[in-house]
């Protein structure tokens, strides 16, 4: 049976800009470690694989969630697509839960960081999508029904 969510990787190209801004949501670097080959390479496909592990856990969260960001050494040869805002199959966005839409979102757009939409209601939660490091899409979610 599933519990919750416990983690999201993401591969990154600048994991300093994604730490910094995950930071704004309340994320902290908990752990940072190089995977050299090894069990989680040959997990990957790749038993020479090596890649900076990164682990952003969110401070006071409980249970724990964590966001995992991987820098290949070197990079990949292909360039992930800009993610956001478009139609296309597999990963579209992360949603985030917040007690105030209003307060958080100011404090992004304060930071510099550039939403994608004004607020708006649906299934009862307020929504804002912001530009996230490297294209991703992050959604801040208020659920109205405090559930």
């Amino acid at each position: 049976m599933i519990q919750n969510a416990d983690h999201v990787t993401f591969a990154v190209r600048d994991p300093e800009a994604a730490i910094a801004f995950f930071a704004h949501l309340g994320f902290e670097n908990s752990h940072d470690t190089v995977i050299d080959g090894g069990e989680p390479a040959a997990f990957m496909g790749d038993p020479s694989m090596r890649a900076r592990h990164v682990t952003l856990e969110l401070v006071g969260s409980s249970p724990s969630f964590q966001i995992q960001l991987l820098h290949f050494d070197p990079p990949p040869t292909e360039v992930p697509a800009d993610q956001t805002r478009s139609a296309h199959e597999g990963f579209n966005h992360l949603a985030l839960r917040v007690d105030d839409l209003a307060a958080t979102a100011a404090a992004l757009v304060a930071a510099g960081i550039e939403p994608l939409n004004e607020p708006m209601h649906f299934i009862g939660r307020n929504l804002q999508f912001f530009r996230g490091p490297e294209g991703l899409t992050i959604e801040l979610a208020e659920r109205l029904d405090g559930t």
